[in-house]
C-alpha cells in the first residue's frame, strides 16, 4: 500500500482511538463543551473522586516522594504511565475522557527513594491548541470542526494511551498515529517516529508487546487494512509487512486496540465497530461517526509472525474487547491450539455511558468486564470462549518474562464487592489463569485503583519472582500514590508507598524498564 493511498483513506487520518477505547458519547446533541465545562466545574466541589478530571495545569515534577514502608533494594529503573490530562481550553471542555491530550509520567526508582517527573507529550496538536487556547482539531468524542489544516493522524494525534522505553528512547503512543520519541533522561519530546520510508503517519498502536528477547511487536489497523511491525532489540525496524484482512470494513474494524504474540504467531481481535473517518474530519463526533453492530461477531484474527497476511479469522459470540492478557501456543491431538486471555464486555455502557458523563462530573457505574479465556485450533478451525466468574476486572497484565508463552497469573485492578461509592476499581487481584482462583488485596472504596504492572527481580526466571507496581488516587487525601507489593504475596497488602505531594490525573497504560 502507498502512504498517499493509506492517508486518504484515512481522510482525516484519525484513526483515533484514543485512550483505551472508542468513544460513544449517546448524548452528545445535548452539551456544549462550554455548558460542559460549566456542569464538572459544579459538580467536581461537591465530589471529591473526580478530582483527578481537572487535568493538570502544567509538568511535574519532585525529587524525592514520600515513602512509607521500605523500598526493595533491586528495585531499580523507570516505572511509566501514560494518559489524557489535559481537558480544556479557554472556554470549552471535552467531552469524553479520552480526547485529552497525554501526560506521560515516570517514576524513577533507585532502591531507597523515588522521584517523579510529568511532562505533557508536546505533540503538533498540543503546540497548536497550546498557543492558541482553545480546541483546533477534532476529536472523536466532542465535535469540533477544524481550524487548522489537517494532513494526516497525526494533525489529531494526542499520544495519550500508553509509554514503553524501548532501546534508549520513550515511545508515547496513542492508536491512530505515529509514536512519539521522547528523552528517557527529560521526558523531552523528540518528535514523531517513522519506522519505514513511505509510512509516515501509518497508525502504531498503543499496545505493543515486548517479548523476553528484546524484540517490540506492534500493529496498526485502519479499517480492514492491518500493519505489522517487528523492532528488534536494538530499536531498528527488523520488518513491516500490511495486510487487507477478509471482512467487510462496513461492520468492523474500526477499534483493534490491543493485540497478542505467541512464539510464532500474532492474535488481533477485532470487535463489531465502525468508524467514519469523513464525518469526524467535518467535527462530527459520537454516534454520528462510531457505530457498534450489535448482530456482529467478536473476529480474531491469528497469523504468523512473518506473514501476516496469511493468517485465519476466527468469530466468537459477540463482544467488546479492549484488553489482552496473553496468548500461547500448545500442541493438541487436533494439532496446534491457540490459548488467548482477554478482558470482554457485552454492554457498551461505559462507552456511551460513563466515560462521557464523567468529563461533565457525573460517576456512572462502568459496564461490567469479565476475564475469558478463549481457545483457537489452526488446523480445524474451532473456536471456544469461558467466562472465569463474575468479578469485574480490566487491564490485564502478566509476568513480563512469560509474555508469549504459557502463563499461569494474570494481575489486574479489580471490584468484588457491590458498591455505589467506589470509582471503577476497589482493589488488585491475582488469578491463576489454570485453575481459576485468585489473590485479592482490597484498598477501600475511598481509593481509586488503576493498571497495576509486574517487575521481574533480576536474575530470577520464576514467574511472579519479583514485584507488583501501581498508581492509586486516594480519594480523601486528595493524593496520588505508588505502591509496591510482593508478587508472590499480593494479600499481604503494599511493602511500600511513594506518596506524590499532589494528585495526578488518572492514566491507562505504562511500563517499566530496569536501570
Amino acid at each position: 500500500m502507498k502512504r498517499r493511498d493509506f492517508l486518504s483513506g484515512m481522510t482525516v487520518g484519525a484513526a483515533a482511538l484514543a485512550g483505551g477505547g472508542l468513544v460513544f458519547p449517546m448524548r452528545a446533541d445535548a452539551h456544549t463543551p462550554a455548558s460542559v465545562k460549566n456542569d464538572f466545574a459544579a459538580a467536581v466541589g461537591k465530589d471529591p473522586r473526580l478530582t483527578p478530571f481537572r487535568g493538570a495545569a502544567s509538568d511535574l515534577y519532585t525529587e524525592s516522594l514520600v515513602i512509607e514502608g521500605k523500598l526493595p533494594r533491586e528495585l531499580r529503573g523507570r516505572f511509566y504511565r501514560n494518559g489524557p490530562a489535559n481537558f480544556e481550553r479557554g472556554s470549552e471542555r471535552y467531552q469524553h475522557w479520552f480526547d485529552g491530550d497525554g501526560m506521560v509520567q515516570q517514576f524513577s526508582f533507585d532502591g531507597a527513594k523515588v522521584s517523579h517527573r510529568g511532562r505533557f507529550v508536546q505533540t503538533a496538536k498540543f503546540k497548536a491548541e497550546a498557543d492558541a487556547n482553545r480546541f483546533l482539531v477534532p476529536a472523536l468524542g466532542t465535535g469540533i470542526r477544524p481550524q487548522i489544516r489537517i494532513t494526516g493522524p497525526d494533525a489529531m494525534n494526542t499520544a495519550n494511551t500508553n509509554a514503553i522505553e524501548h532501546a534508549g528512547r520513550v515511545l508515547a503512543m496513542w492508536e491512530g498515529g505515529s509514536a512519539y520519541d521522547m528523552d528517557p533522561a527529560t521526558l523531552e519530546t523528540k518528535g514523531t517516529v517513522t519506522w519505514k520510508d513511505g509510512w509516515a503517519q501509518v497508525p502504531f498502536s498503543a499496545h505493543p508487546k515486548l517479548d523476553p528477547q528484546g524484540n517490540l511487536w506492534n500493529f496498526g489497523t485502519p479499517g480492514n487494512r492491518l500493519f505489522a511491525y517487528h523492532i528488534d532489540p536494538q530499536g531498528k525496524l527488523a520488518r513491516a509487512q500490511s495486510a487487507v484482512l477478509p471482512f467487510d470494513a462496513k461492520v468492523a474494524g474500526g477499534m483493534n486496540h490491543d493485540m497478542a504474540v505467541t512464539e510464532r504467531y500474532m492474535v488481533v481481535p477485532i470487535p463489531p465497530v465502525t468508524i467514519h473517518f469523513d464525518l469526524m474530519a467535518k467535527g462530527k463526533s459520537g454516534t454520528d461517526v462510531m457505530r457498534t453492530h450489535k448482530g456482529e461477531p467478536l473476529r480474531i484474527w491469528i497469523a504468523p509472525k512473518d506473514d501476516i497476511g496469511a493468517g485465519k479469522m476466527f468469530y466468537l459470540p459477540h463482544d467488546m474487547v479492549f484488553h489482552v492478557g496473553n496468548a500461547y501456543e500448545r500442541r493438541t491431538p487436533s494439532g496446534t491450539e491457540i490459548v488467548l486471555n482477554y478482558v470482554g464486555t457485552h454492554d457498551d455502557n461505559f462507552l456511551g455511558g460513563t466515560a462521557f458523563d464523567i468529563m461533565r462530573g457525573v460517576a456512572t457505574k462502568p459496564a461490567a468486564t469479565h476475564l475469558r479465556t478463549a481457545r483457537f485450533q489452526m488446523e480445524t478451525g474451532h473456536a471456544h470462549v469461558s467466562t472465569y466468574d463474575s468479578t469485574d476486572e480490566e487491564f490485564p497484565r502478566l509476568d513480563p518474562r512469560m509474555i508469549g508463552h504459557e502463563a499461569k497469573f494474570v494481575v489486574a485492578p479489580a471490584s468484588w464487592r457491590p458498591s455505589q461509592t467506589s470509582l471503577f476499581f476497589h482493589g488488585l487481584q491475582v488469578r491463576n489463569v489454570e485453575n481459576g482462583t485468585v489473590t485479592r488485596y482490597d484498598y477501600g472504596l475511598d481509593t481509586v485503583v488503576e493498571e497495576h504492572i509486574v517487575v521481574a527481580r533480576p536474575g530470577s526466571t520464576r514467574e511472579l519472582d519479583g514485584w507488583i507496581l501501581g498508581t492509586t488516587f486516594d480519594v480523601k487525601k486528595q493524593r496520588t500514590c505508588v505502591n509496591v507489593f510482593r508478587a508472590d504475596r499480593v494479600a499481604d497488602g503494599p511493602i511500600a508507598r511513594a506518596w506524590l505531594p499532589y494528585w495526578l490525573p488518572l492514566g491507562f497504560h505504562g511500563n517499566f524498564t530496569q536501570a
